[in-house]
């Protein structure tokens, strides 16, 4: 036996919803400027944009959130070499 229609043929649906295309477009993702440098140029930069800011090794390294004390010393003695995240968290702090 057919089903019974709950509504009728005159109404719309319930179940159905009025849906209007939605177009996405491509835009482009604005960056900055890729600059390639060296870790001894960074390092270079590093300690100068502490240096005009007035901060110690121990100021910057408390506002970057390094969990070991001694991170920027270590870094701008070159007794460690920074990683990709430490490298972003100085940069986007002193603005490199």
């Amino acid at each position: 036996m057919p089903k019974k229609s709950e509504f009728n043929e005159s109404e719309e649906d319930p179940n159905m919803q009025q849906w209007s295309p939605i177009v996405i477009k491509k835009e482009q993702i604005l960056t900055k400027e890729k600059k390639e440098i060296t870790i001894d140029q960074f390092i270079h930069k590093l300690i100068e944009s502490r240096e005009q800011l007035k901060l110690s090794q121990i100021q910057l390294n408390v506002k970057c959130k390094f969990p070991y004390k001694y991170t920027i010393r270590d870094i701008e003695s070159k007794r460690t070499y920074p990683t990709a995240l430490e490298i972003r968290t100085i940069s986007l702090l002193l603005n490199i």
